[in-house]
């Protein structure tokens, strides 16, 4: 899939959701965004990433059968990695400063749980300098991946997270980029912010064997409200016959 191709993505998402129930949809990452990320041929290696909102975390099994068949029609379609990370609807009204949340393009595919354009709206109030350390949730997230897989891509997206947090929110980061986890610490000392608990587990143990599944447990409980395995629904390109 090529750039030129995101109007047709977006009408077959919009008539892959047209008959969805029990769930309100969007599109999230870096598709919304318009930042991904293409090859030499102008070839898309970005994910195509969906936000499906349950009303409670019982529902999310029933949205996950509903999802699996959705995603590897797209999967096939576009020749994309397509993902979606079940969200329970307290979770994403909690998480206004989540990336995912700042992310996500702001009509809904579907919207079954009537949550209207008002629900995109940002949190206006930063009183406790919340939205910071949301931030910085990115940036340790990819750096625990990179400790398990793919160092040099996780290790990329982990200072372009940085980068896009230091550029936000004057955070004294852009300097660092080359040892984030020390730069981090001075940060949240300085600035006397309170990281999530996903940002905390990482920088006490960085170097711990388990660190990327701790830390990923940790932002998908912050970010959507469920487990990793109850969250997150993903499906490969099939391979020809």
């Amino acid at each position: 899939m090529n750039s030129h191709d995101l109007p047709l993505l977006l009408k077959q998402l919009t008539h892959e959701f047209a008959d969805a129930t029990g769930m309100s949809v969007a599109l999230s990452g870096s598709l919304a965004r318009g930042d991904h990320r293409t090859g030499r041929s102008g070839h898309i290696t970005s994910d195509l990433d969906l936000i499906p909102i349950v009303a409670t975390p019982a529902d999310a099994p029933t949205a996950r059968t509903v999802l699996q068949p959705i995603l590897q029609r797209l999967a096939d379609t576009w020749q994309i990695e397509a993902t979606a990370a079940i969200t329970t609807l307290r979770a994403f009204q909690l998480a206004g400063h989540a990336p995912y949340r700042t992310s996500m393009r702001p009509q809904w595919l579907c919207d079954a749980l009537g949550l209207g354009p008002d629900a995109f709206a940002r949190p206006g109030d930063d009183a406790e300098g919340t939205a910071p350390a949301w931030a910085l949730q990115p940036v340790t997230y990819y750096l625990a991946k990179a400790t398990a897989q793919e160092p040099a891509t996780n290790l990329l997206k982990a200072r372009t997270a940085a980068a896009r947090a230091a550029a936000a929110f004057d955070l004294p980061l852009a300097d660092s980029l080359d040892d984030l986890p020390r730069a981090l610490r001075t940060l949240i000392a300085e600035r006397r912010l309170s990281p999530l608990d996903s940002t905390a587990r990482y920088l006490t143990t960085p170097t711990r064997p388990t660190i990327a599944d701790a830390v990923r447990d940790a932002v998908f409980f912050e970010n959507q409200g469920l487990p990793f395995a109850d969250s997150a629904v993903a499906a490969l390109p099939s391979l020809p016959n």
